[in-house]
């Protein structure tokens, strides 16, 4: 799975608009946008950042993904 899908796949899963995640995450709306639509990769931080979001909402994060951050 690609970032940029797992990304858009939480937010729907949480019922959130780009704009709720992007509050939610202290981002830009747009760069929700940019991340969704694989125009942009979030830096380390960004992810991981994201990936704490996910762990406090109880979302698993697929191995591929979480494995990738850590280079």
């Amino acid at each position: 799975m690609m970032l940029s899908e797992f990304i858009r796949d939480v937010r729907k899963q949480l019922s959130l608009s780009q704009q709720q995640l992007a509050e939610a995450l202290n981002v830009n709306f747009s760069t929700i946008n940019r991340w969704e639509n694989d125009k942009v990769i979030p830096s380390n931080l960004a992810q991981k950042t994201f990936f704490n979001f996910c762990q406090d909402n109880f979302i698993e994060i697929p191995e591929e993904l979480r494995n990738n951050t850590s280079k």
